[in-house]
């Protein structure tokens, strides 16, 4: 990977030293795009997703796209369809686009004159006030106001400020202040300060408790920003610039093309119309109409298409131009926090660009075949002829969309700080960020799920665990620096495995376990019981303590999958997945058919579960996000997530693994048939090494262990 970001770096330098003669002339622009309106953006307001859109705009969106019947209280980005909440869901709709914050640093590059070339007050700007300035703080390089002026003299801090008429400033200093919000879009008064690499993810101490606890690649994030390196993030950018603009010309110039050809066969249709007289006026009629729906339609298609492109477009030169804003900046974590967030909606885009445009054919060919007997047998023809469009997507624009995926997967592939001496567990975070540190393994390259296959690892038979009879493992949970943890429903036991999947002890438990998974606190499990009642419990240093029940479900049939979503508790039960908090209260139910109901969270507030053969996603609210088929798949079971949100189920009755996309778009049979186990159960992934460990249902193998390899 070095090899790569110093290849990477010596061509961005070469492309730079041959664009040297073209900047010197260039004036800075540094004006930034709506993605609805694609104008300069007014007002800009930042969604969590990180992207950029005028208030007024975004106001309309959301009016627009709210639904009163639904009582929802959240609206999908316009960009990525990310779900966005209000900061309090309780306002009125028509406050809401106002709640989110100002785009600092959108706002801080938008240079603003009156119409005399007169500056406006750069503190009045922050508050959407346009009032003229009349002097400059050198120190603060800020335009001020008089009544600006006066409260700056009046601060004990910047009282000693030299302060000048702004008339004796040269036009080309005066610039709005770069600000970079480091708040956590997801916790309100929580700042920014450890990274994930294992999700790529910025992170506040709350986001590491409630989100990434199970994460052990964890760094602070003024730590990663003194590795930051910004040229390879620069050079791609670049060139998926380079590629979108190419997307949009050719929209445009087919767009054009079809136009032409349309204009063309209008023209020369009614030319033979013409000649045909009166008789033939109906048949025009017809064929005109049938032209202009034909047109109309290809030429919508092509026109969203464009627009979907442009905002594509606009979207990467919006991230340019942030690059240009930090760029004159030391690499620090203002500069890492901006890159990170621009991966991250850059990401969500370019995965909505796929779905919307990526096989949409931009090229209609628009042909006549005229009836060979026109005007021959006048008398009995019943159309002029037949239209036909002939579609396809352009060789240009594929392989420029082709190429931005790639260049995408390569900015998640690499970390925007190219070495790590040291790593940090999450749990070490929750203490004391920053300071807990523990010596860093070398990082293995991750094989693609999609295209890798499995190898077996290990089989774990039932002589080599102690139990009288046969174990019957129906949930298992990696606790770190303890192993692999296993509920064993059939003998009333939790059995402890090694990292090398030995035997250690087993523990035993009041009644059957049926899942478990990590609770809220350090060293906090949960589990379920086929009584119907919850667990919480603790393990440490292979101690199992404190088993308390926090609740009992009555509810007809048993209590199933168990897991966290956020600061709530999510339970599959035969006939419903239900929401509770963590002390068991405001039960919120959500029906369903089937039974052995398994239950799994991401990190990005949704949650996963099967009702019968279906995977069904869901919003933190409850919303349905989408149902998944999994084909041939029987009695579905066990059900995981990895840490890019990919979720792997069991057929227990058709004895796989399938393996289906965080949006449910690809599904892929990553086993489907396994050494020792014919009726797989439940599953679970390791921590830190590509590995899943597949329990069986009631079999002599107790549980197979299967890695990910190249094909």
């Amino acid at each position: 990977m070095n090899h790569y970001n110093n290849d990477l770096r010596k061509d961005c330098e070469r492309k730079d030293k041959q664009a040297i003669g073209m900047a010197e002339a260039h004036v800075d622009n540094r004006s930034f795009k709506c993605l609805i309106c694609l104008q300069e953006c007014n007002t800009p307001r930042q969604l969590p997703c990180f992207h950029t859109f005028c208030t007024g705009c975004l106001d309309t969106y959301i009016n627009s796209e709210y639904v009163t019947e639904d009582n929802r209280t959240y609206f999908p980005c316009p960009v990525c369809e990310s779900p966005c909440y209000p900061h309090d869901k309780d306002d009125p709709v028509s406050s809401w686009a106002g709640s989110f914050p100002r785009n600092q640093l959108f706002a801080s590059s938008m240079f603003k004159e009156t119409e005399s070339g007169k500056t406006f007050c750069h503190g009045c700007l922050t508050d959407d006030e346009e009032n003229v300035a009349s002097f400059w703080c050198k120190a603060c390089s800020e335009a001020l106001c008089q009544p600006c002026r006066v409260a700056h003299r009046r601060s004990k801090l910047l009282s000693t400020h030299k302060v000048i008429a702004i008339d004796e400033v040269s036009k080309t200093d005066i610039r709005m202040p770069v600000f970079v919000d480091n708040t956590c879009p997801r916790h309100t008064g929580k700042t920014i300060e450890v990274y994930c690499h294992d999700h790529n993810a910025l992170c506040c101490v709350l986001c590491m408790a409630l989100l990434h606890r199970r994460c052990t690649n964890v760094k602070g994030i003024g730590d990663t920003a003194q590795m930051f390196s910004l040229d390879v993030i620069e050079c791609e950018l670049g060139k998926m610039t380079d590629e979108s603009k190419t997307i949009v010309e050719e929209d445009e110039n087919k767009l054009t093309t079809l136009e032409s050809d349309y204009e063309k066969m209008t023209s020369n249709v009614a030319m033979i119309i013409e000649k045909a007289k009166d008789k033939l006026d109906d048949l025009h009629k017809r064929f005109q109409t049938g032209l202009d729906v034909t047109y109309r339609r290809h030429r919508d298609s092509l026109h969203e298409r464009l627009r979907t492109n442009r905002i594509f477009q606009a979207n990467f030169e919006n991230t340019n131009q942030l690059m240009k804003v930090v760029k004159g900046k030391s690499p620090d974590v203002d500069t890492f926090i901006v890159t990170e967030q621009s991966k991250t909606q850059l990401l969500r885009h370019v995965r909505r660009l796929q779905q919307r445009t990526g096989d949409k054919h931009n090229t209609f060919e628009l042909k006549m075949r005229y009836d060979v007997v026109l005007e021959k047998v006048v008398n009995v023809m019943t159309t002029v002829g037949r239209l036909e469009v002939s579609s396809s997507l352009s060789s240009s624009s594929h392989d420029s969309l082709t190429s931005i995926r790639q260049i995408i997967d390569t900015l998640q592939a690499t970390s925007s700080a190219t070495s790590f001496s040291e790593s940090m567990s999450s749990s070490d975070m929750l203490s004391d960020v920053g300071h807990v540190t523990v010596p860093s393994s070398s990082i293995t390259p991750r094989i693609d799920v999609w295209t890798g296959s499995l190898s077996l690892v290990k089989s774990v038979h039932k002589p080599s665990i102690l139990g009288y009879i046969t174990p019957y493992l129906t949930g298992v949970v990696f606790i770190e620096g303890e192993g692999l943890l296993a509920a064993d429903y059939n003998n009333k036991k939790l059995i402890l495995f090694d990292d090398s999947y030995e035997y250690i002890r087993h523990y035993d438990v009041d009644n059957g376990p049926i899942d478990i998974t990590r609770g809220f606190e350090q060293n906090e499990l949960l589990m379920t019981q086929m009584n119907g009642s919850v667990i919480r419990c603790t393990f440490q240093n292979r101690v199992l303590a404190g088993s308390t029940s926090i609740g009992k479900k009555d509810c007809v049939g048993m209590v199933w999958g168990i897991d966290t979503l956020g600061d709530n508790i999510l339970i599959g039960t035969d006939y419903s997945v239900e929401i509770s908090t963590s002390d068991f209260k405001q039960v919120s139910p959500i029906p369903k058919r089937g039974n052995s109901t398994y239950v799994a969270a991401s990190p990005m507030g949704l949650f996963y579960y099967s009702e019968e053969d279906v995977i069904v996603c869901r919003s933190r609210d409850g919303k349905e996000v989408f149902r998944h088929m999994c084909k041939g798949i029987k009695e579905l079971r066990g059900i995981t997530l990895d840490q890019d949100g990919n979720v792997y189920v069991c057929g227990m009755e058709s004895g796989d693994i399938h393996l289906i996309s965080h949006d449910g778009s690809r599904e892929r049979v990553l086993l489907s048939r396994m050494s020792g186990i014919t009726r797989p159960y439940a599953v679970v992934l390791h921590p830190t090494r590509q590995e899943i460990i597949v329990t069986s249902w009631r079999e002599n193998v107790a549980f197979e262990v299967y890695k990910f390899c190249d094909q």
